[in-house]
Formats: structure tokens, C-alpha cells, sequence
């Protein structure tokens, strides 16, 4: 949520004293009708922590190999959260290598296009029965938790699920973000780095692609082929989420070098 953008920069930067914190908490409550406290921002998937004298993320303590990420995908009937709404979801608890929990569900739709039936062999029928999408999401919500979310390309599940909690009524997400995309790009030295064709690099065998929970247990298995790659510097996960965001891409150097070798003998 932007009116939380302010409070979460600054908890990025560092804990937060007491004083400091609640009184950006009490110049937020404004917007809301609820009480906002720890607790309600731990509801809404911010991971903050209370000590005797400050506030600060649980993930800038967390060691980032001992996190729990909740691995998620999303197939849809269009591409925008407005116009177009989820037709299923698909999502994995990963900690220490291990898949934890898992969370699979269609979600009812009215209408859905044949371009899109074509590419996920979703029909119409196979949603005839499913549970609606407010209740979809409020089960996933819960799954969820605080847990740090991951997605290949996490700016369009993430953002997408977000808008759809808007528009069914429920609270949208504050949950930490880490892409799998960007991970990749800082550790598995490849040329692409979509996940079909990550799928076929690192042999993923996970069944059908452009189905959620495939899809997602797709990306769990990038996650954990990334973490073989983590430089030492990186101990928490807010390290880990810094470095998916800043780090240069790995091989650049190499790809440039070669580039520039090709160059110099065309010129030659």
C-alpha cells in the first residue's frame, strides 16, 4: 500500500525507536478503521518486530537460509488486476531446502479467453464448481502470513493478487517481495533467464508449465539452484533481497569481453 511506503522505507534503513514508529503508526490510522498496530501490520504481511525500545523487519535479522518464502504463481484470465482476475493459484512454503506446505486452488470465473485456454488448458468447465475469488484469496491471505513472497516476474503475481484483495474488499499486501528473475540473473549464469527456459537449463522436471502450482514449484527449484550462488556478504534476507535488486548480472563481465574481443576482430 503507498501509504505505507514511507514508514516501510524507513524500517528498511534500520530499526525504528518506539516514539518514532507510533507516530507514524498514529498518522496512518486516518486511513484506516480498524486499530493499525504490530499486529495488524503483521496481518497484512509486514514482518515488524517489537523490542523494549525500538521496531524493526524480522528479515533484517533472519539469516536468509533459515527464511520461510512462500513460492507463488498465478495464472489469470488477462493481464490486468482491473479488467481481468485470477483463475488459479498455486504456492509452496520453501525453509532449509525443503518444501513445508503448499497451497493449490482454481478460482471461479466467468469468462475465460481462448488464447488463455490454449495456453494454460484451463477450460471454462474445470471452474464451473471452484470457490470464488474472495475466498480464494482470503485462504491464500492466511497461507501467506508474513512470510516473504517470491514469484518469477514478482511485480506482476505480487501487484496482481494485491489489487484483486483491493477489489474483493480485503487488505492488500505488505508482505516482503524477492524475484526469482532478478535472483537468477545475480547467480545462474545462463542467457536467458525466463522461466521456460530455466526449466530446461537446470533440467526442472515439475510437470506442466503455465499451470500455478507447477509454476510455482518451478521457481521454488530456481530459489534453491540461486542459493548455491549466494556470495558470503549476503547473510540476512534483506541482504538477499538488496542484492537480487543491485548486484550485476553474473557472466556480464565475461559476455562483455567476448563481445568486445568479436569487435576488435571485425575491425581488424
Amino acid at each position: 500500500m503507498e501509504k505505507f511506503d514511507n514508514l516501510i522505507c524507513r524500517l528498511q534503513s534500520g530499526a525504528v525507536p518506539k516514539e518514532e514508529f507510533y507516530g507514524c503508526i498514529n498518522r496512518l490510522r486516518k486511513n484506516f478503521d480498524l486499530e493499525l498496530d504490530i499486529e495488524t501490520l503483521n496481518f497484512y504481511g509486514l514482518p515488524v518486530v517489537e523490542s523494549e525500545e525500538e521496531v524493526y523487519l524480522r528479515t533484517q535479522h533472519s539469516a536468509y537460509n533459515d527464511e520461510t518464502y512462500c513460492i507463488v504463481d498465478i495464472e489469470t484470465n488477462g493481464n490486468s488486476p482491473v479488467k481481468n482476475q485470477i483463475i488459479e493459484i498455486g504456492a509452496i512454503k520453501y525453509k532449509n531446502g525443503k518444501i513445508i506446505d503448499r497451497f493449490e486452488s482454481y478460482v471461479y470465473a466467468d469468462y475465460i479467453p481462448q488464447a488463455i485456454v490454449r495456453l494454460t488448458n484451463i477450460e471454462q468447465s474445470d471452474l464451473a464448481d471452484a470457490p470464488s475469488l474472495k475466498k480464494v484469496l482470503h485462504d491464500f491471505k492466511l497461507f501467506l502470513g508474513d512470510d516473504v513472497f517470491v514469484a518469477h516476474n514478482v511485480k506482476f503475481d505480487y501487484n496482481f493478487i494485491s489489487t484483486s484483495l483491493k477489489t474483493v474488499g480485503l487488505e492488500e499486501l505488505l508482505n516482503r517481495k524477492l524475484c526469482t528473475v532478478d535472483l537468477a540473473r545475480k547467480t545462474i549464469d545462463a542467457e536467458k533467464h525466463g522461466l521456460a527456459y530455466l526449466r530446461e537449463h537446470l533440467d526442472i522436471q515439475t510437470g506442466e508449465h503455465h499451470r500455478a502450482y507447477a509454476d510455482a514449484l518451478s521457481a521454488a527449484k530456481v530459489l534453491d539452484a540461486c542459493f548455491q550462488n549466494i556470495p558470503e556478504h549476503v547473510k540476512t534476507t534483506e541482504d538477499l533481497i538488496a542484492f537480487s535488486k543491485h548486484a550485476p548480472r553474473i557472466g556480464t563481465k565475461k559476455r562483455k569481453s567476448k563481445k568486445s574481443a568479436e569487435s576488435k576482430k571485425e575491425s581488424v
